[in-house]
């Protein structure tokens, strides 16, 4: 088989060529040389682009960490309560950590479990009965359990990469601090007292007054959460922009021959249907992966999950693909790739980030399908900061919006082929590369009119033709009656 390579077969066959120096082509050379570096131009301004939608959005990120809160929450209402919410809000402020407040709203851990899980970042709660519990330690009870006095509580489930980044952290960093800072103080007290009755206490209740323990109420810290929604939805959409630049480059023959309604009707159920398909793999390879029960700490994964997870998927593949193949119907070959990075990198941007951390021009990430799709999975998967009349809304508006554009699309793509303005690979008449069967439409007027000019000129008035064998004439009017 490798014999077809071999010199010997194709010895001869360059004698009618020519050198790429020669001067018979140099003015092709020329304009390939300029064609290339339009081409350099372009994907200069390509990849400034993606970079910039990418570190744009992470660039001060730690320095923005002061936009998220977290809050102390004293059911204590003792000494313990009140010295602790006083250390907890002295925190120095960095611009890498988030700011301290006070929820006086709540009142007891159940409550404030569930508000985190609804919609707050993270809490320190100082547990009820704090002060009792050490007060009764330092007068001689031999059973003290520090880490009962407060009670972290977190959801890295409402957006994993900020909670683990800055929320848990701020949390348990803040409650050692505390900790250390509470033991100083009460040895210090204990070392200048000269009541006797408190010489004897619990040494441990002593040198370690109160600790911590740590709930996570929509857990999704798995090894794979960061990035689970992100990568499946990234696959999903790169398998989408192949599909869509073949049917941009052989779809021409039906914009010339089909009808436009069914057209406007082919191309999203096309669309839907390799979203299904797609999507479905996406969903069949995290059940194969992570479960049904990929975290005993998490929601069941049911019968229902893998619908919800399928389906969700379906939205998000469907919307990309409706909003990049509007693109794709109009745009030469040299500028495709362009939407796609402006696409892929702002959508991935906004599901390992958070708007919180982004400068305020990234609020537009409400608005990327992976944002909704990737809020909708940990909501499902967890069951944390649920947004979904939100993340359905967005989705589904797009949806609507991106098929009635597509709609406008394809009646433009018509004209153009039908009008010989562009040709199947979308290059539009006038460029070097364009290359269609259907004549431009102007050149089709101009030859109209010109063959009209160029016809001899009509005589004006009524020809008479005459028999004069039949006794019948018009001329001299004899009608034979």
């Amino acid at each position: 088989m490798l014999g077809i390579f071999s010199w010997r077969r194709l010895h001869g066959k360059d004698d009618h060529r020519v050198s790429i120096t020669a001067a018979s082509i140099r003015g092709e050379v020329r304009n390939r040389v300029w064609d290339y570096l339009q081409l350099a131009a372009i994907s200069t301004v390509m990849i400034w682009a993606g970079l910039s939608l990418f570190f744009g959005g992470v660039y001060r990120r730690s320095v923005l960490a002061n936009n998220i809160n977290v809050y102390v929450v004293d059911l204590d209402g003792g000494a313990v309560g009140t010295n602790v919410t006083r250390m907890v809000l002295d925190t120095a402020v960095t611009p890498s950590t988030p700011i301290w407040l006070q929820n006086h709203n709540l009142n007891s851990v159940d409550a404030v479990k569930a508000w985190v899980q609804h919609s707050g970042w993270g809490a320190l709660v100082v547990n009820p009965g704090a002060s009792a519990r050490l007060e009764s330690a330092l007068a001689g009870a031999d059973h003290y359990n520090a880490s009962a006095a407060m009670t972290l509580i977190e959801s890295t489930g409402r957006q994993v990469v900020a909670e683990m980044l800055y929320v848990s952290s701020a949390l348990t960093t803040t409650a050692q601090a505390v900790a250390r800072q509470y033991a100083q103080i009460q040895v210090t007290n204990f070392q200048a007292t000269d009541d006797p009755a408190q010489q004897q206490p619990n040494y441990a209740a002593l040198i370690n007054p109160v600790g911590f323990v740590t709930v996570d109420v929509a857990p999704a810290g798995f090894t794979m959460s960061p990035v689970m929604s992100t990568f499946g939805y990234l696959a999903i959409l790169l398998s989408i922009i192949g599909v869509l630049i073949m049917w941009k480059m052989t779809s021409f023959p039906f914009f010339a021959r089909v009808r436009f309604c069914d057209l406007a009707l082919m191309w999203p159920v096309l669309l839907l249907g390799l979203a299904l398909v797609l999507s479905l793999y996406q969903a069949l390879a995290f059940l194969a992966f992570r479960g049904p029960n990929f975290n005993s700490q998490a929601l069941t994964y049911t019968t229902a999950t893998f619908f919800k997870f399928w389906f969700t998927g379906t939205a998000v593949a469907f919307s990309l693909g409706l909003w990049l193949f509007n693109w794709f119907l109009h745009l030469t070959p040299q500028l495709m790739a362009l939407p796609s990075i402006c696409t892929v990198i702002p959508n991935v941007l906004s599901t390992v980030s958070t708007f919180e951390l982004a400068p305020k021009f990234y609020r537009i990430m409400y608005a990327m399908p992976f944002y909704n799709g990737s809020s909708l999975i940990l909501y499902i998967l967890t069951g944390a900061h649920p947004t979904i009349g939100r993340n359905v809304g967005v989705l589904v508006a797009e949806i609507v919006a991106m098929t009635a554009l597509l709609t406008l699309s394809i009646w433009i793509r018509q004209i153009c082929v039908l009008r010989g303005i562009s040709d199947a690979h979308g290059w539009f008449h006038g460029s070097r590369y364009y290359h269609s069967h259907i004549p431009y439409y102007k050149d089709v007027r101009a030859d109209a009119e010109h063959q009209a000019e160029s016809l001899p000129p009509r005589r004006a008035g009524v020809e008479i033709v005459d028999y004069d064998d039949d006794g019948v004439s018009l001329t001299t009017g004899n009608l034979g009656v």
